[in-house]
């Protein structure tokens, strides 16, 4: 009944983050909505993973985006781009299909060659260590010119894509302010959403679940009944990475460039305060999160205005940072459990 009437809560508070969209914002509604459910889609999808690392195993991930850049830039590297200073194009590629399955193992593969040296160690020590791969990932990806355009990034990878676009979504959307590509993007991150959650609903209940649940637990105990607990938390980093992987290379091709800015720290912290709103450890928690939260940073340059007269991206980017930092303490201090969690969940065995 308790779990009835948080789920009631928030699909009504969801669908209120929604109007608000509409209500706020008359002229241009179509657009930001658009925007929103697209966003909400890939760092929705993104939340799912690192509540995989979180919720699940109790492992503390402060350098998500790096699985997600793995991700995209192995994607994209595999498909007809153009990279670098010179923008010369690359013909050669392979479908897209196989590139993002490839690029999906490469993140989850970067998850295990992280999770090898660093897997033992647990609580603030394996943070440390995943903000250090991930600040490594960004500044080789910068330095890398030849290989990922550097600071000039990569470009001209979209049609691989959307050549797959259906017809239906053109027509269908000929009479509003949307972006058919964008609206594929959106379409295609929703889809994975749900096998997603599929694939973790089942691996949720089966015993290899709730062997990284009580990993979580007491790690202790875990290896007390004969299971192998270092490799039960491999695995779950694998999965997460792989999962932020896929959302990576649909946020790159949402902003249909790929730059070294991209995947940056916030990037990570946003996915944390999206787990954290929705409910740590629930798995249909991070997807309205992802709703409402976005709802909030749609409304930033609304709020910049009213601090700044004229404001710039520097300041609105300011104020976002002010934003998703206030969010995340009030909801520690008030709501530890988000919307859908359960409280147990934020305690970690860190002995």
């Amino acid at each position: 009944m308790k779990l009835s009437y948080k789920l009631i809560t928030t699909l009504i508070l969801t669908i209120f983050s929604i109007y608000l969209v509409f209500a706020l914002n008359p002229e241009g509604a179509e657009r930001i909505l658009l925007n929103l459910l697209t966003f909400a889609g890939i760092y929705g999808l993104s939340a799912i993973g690192l509540n995989v690392h979180f919720g699940w195993t109790g492992l503390l991930n402060f350098g998500h985006a790096s699985f997600m850049g793995i991700g995209a830039y192995v994607t994209i590297l595999l498909l007809p781009h153009a990279a670098g200073r010179e923008g010369e194009f690359s013909t050669g590629g392979l479908p897209f299909i196989f590139a993002l399955i490839i690029g999906v193992i490469a993140a989850a593969m970067f998850g295990l060659l992280l999770g090898l040296p660093a897997i033992r160690l647990r609580g603030d020590y394996l943070a440390i260590v995943t903000i250090a791969a991930a600040e490594i990932f960004r500044l080789l990806v910068r330095d890398l010119e030849s290989i990922t355009g550097g600071v000039y990034g990569i470009i001209s990878f979209s049609d691989s894509l959307q050549k797959y676009r259906p017809e239906f979504i053109d027509s269908l959307l000929n009479n509003f302010e949307f972006s058919p590509a964008q609206a594929w993007v959106g379409v295609l991150a929703w889809f994975f959403i749900v096998l997603v959650l599929l694939f973790l609903k089942r691996l949720n209940n089966s015993p290899w679940g709730r062997a990284l649940r009580a990993v979580r637990e007491d790690e202790d105990a875990v290896r007390a009944m004969g299971k192998n607990a270092v490799w039960l938390k491999l695995q779950s980093f694998m999965l997460g990475a792989g999962i932020a992987g896929l959302s990576g290379v649909l946020l790159a091709f949402n902003y249909g460039s790929l730059q070294t800015t991209t995947f940056v720290p916030l990037l990570t912290f946003y996915v944390w305060a999206i787990m954290i709103l929705g409910g740590v450890g629930s798995l249909t928690g991070p997807i309205f999160g992802s709703i409402i939260f976005w709802v909030i940073i749609s409304e930033t340059d609304r709020f910049a205005v009213l601090l700044f007269e004229n404001a710039n991206g520097q300041q609105i980017a300011g104020v976002r940072f002010v934003l998703v930092g206030l969010l995340i303490m009030s909801l520690m201090i008030f709501k530890p459990s988000g919307l859908l969690g359960k409280k147990e969940e934020l305690l970690l065995n860190v002995k």
